[in-house]
């Protein structure tokens, strides 16, 4: 499963920072992060979901919403 978030105020030098939140997600596969556009790209299994992702990065204080 793949899902795109959008993540506000996001900058430059907190992507890697957002991917390795994601990452740390049991079940995600692949992440990509863009500042420019305020997003990220999550390819997950089914032992993550989108409520879990949002969750993750809330806890480490960025307001991300499922597109």
């Amino acid at each position: 499963m793949q899902t795109l978030l959008k993540i506000d105020g996001l900058s430059d030098p907190e992507v890697d920072r957002v991917a390795d939140v994601l990452r740390e997600v049991a079940g995600v596969l692949h992440v990509e992060v863009s500042a420019e556009e305020g997003m990220a790209s999550v390819l997950y299994d089914v032992r993550a979901d989108v409520p879990v992702l949002v969750a993750a990065l809330k806890q480490a204080g960025y307001d991300a919403r499922a597109l």
